[in-house]
């Protein structure tokens, strides 16, 4: 049988990306019938070890950067949701030439879903990027200035990298701080995350697949989230 869960390995991850995918992983938790899954255990020994993980962070977010990044992480917001905005008002322009230009690029923006800023950061991060880089592209750069659209996306661009400068710069910070207070937790922290999906791969071969998909593929997502954001850190 192949595992149902593909990878639990964690460890290039920063640590705001560790946390938030444990954290995630614990709101899988409570969403599942546990007590039929024989989770109910596991499940809250997951949550306590988060529980400290989460103690040994506070400290880390004293940075003096967060209050900045979640302000930046707002206003990113509000550029994305008014240049939506734009996009669908000019695509009612009169003259066909730009209303066509607009159609255009609300198509390429609907390509990724209507609740980007409700993304974990990292994530809207990425969709931002890759949106930003769709549209001053060739095939579209054009079709941008003719719906008089290139400030917005300018301005999108400069939010989205000023947040991941930030975010860059409190992760630095907050490195300074993992030894000796948050390296034993996050330790911790990730043997449990093994130790969970261990379980739930047993109680799967026990009980069958099926009743452990939807919480195994949801898991998967977020560990192929945060391994792909390495490996573009990396490149």
């Amino acid at each position: 049988m192949k595992k149902l869960i593909k990878s639990t390995n964690l460890t290039k991850a920063h640590l705001m990306d560790f946390s938030e995918v444990m954290h995630l992983v614990a709101s899988f938790l409570k969403k599942e019938d546990l007590t039929t899954l024989k989770l109910v255990i596991i499940s809250e020994e997951f949550h306590q070890a988060l529980d400290e993980l989460g103690k040994s962070l506070t400290q880390a977010r004293k940075t003096g950067i967060t209050e900045s990044l979640l302000e930046m992480d707002r206003l990113r917001d509000t550029i994305f949701t008014g240049f939506k905005t734009v996009v669908k008002g000019m695509t009612y322009f009169p003259e066909k030439t730009i209303s066509d230009a607009a159609n255009n690029i609300k198509l390429v923006v609907e390509k990724y879903g209507k609740k980007v800023q409700k993304l974990p950061q990292r994530e809207e991060t990425a969709v931002l990027t890759n949106l930003i880089e769709d549209l001053t592209t060739d095939e579209y750069k054009k079709d941008v200035q003719t719906a008089g659209l290139t400030t917005w996306v300018e301005k999108l661009e400069q939010a989205n990298n000023q947040f991941e400068e930030l975010y860059t710069q409190r992760t630095e910070k907050e490195a300074q701080f993992v030894v000796g207070l948050a390296q034993k937790e996050r330790e911790n922290m990730q043997e449990m995350f093994v130790k969970l999906c261990r379980t739930i791969e047993a109680y799967a071969l026990i009980e069958g697949e099926e009743a452990y998909r939807p919480l195994a593929n949801k898991i998967n997502t977020e560990i192929s989230n945060v391994q792909e954001a390495i490996k573009r850190r990396e490149k």
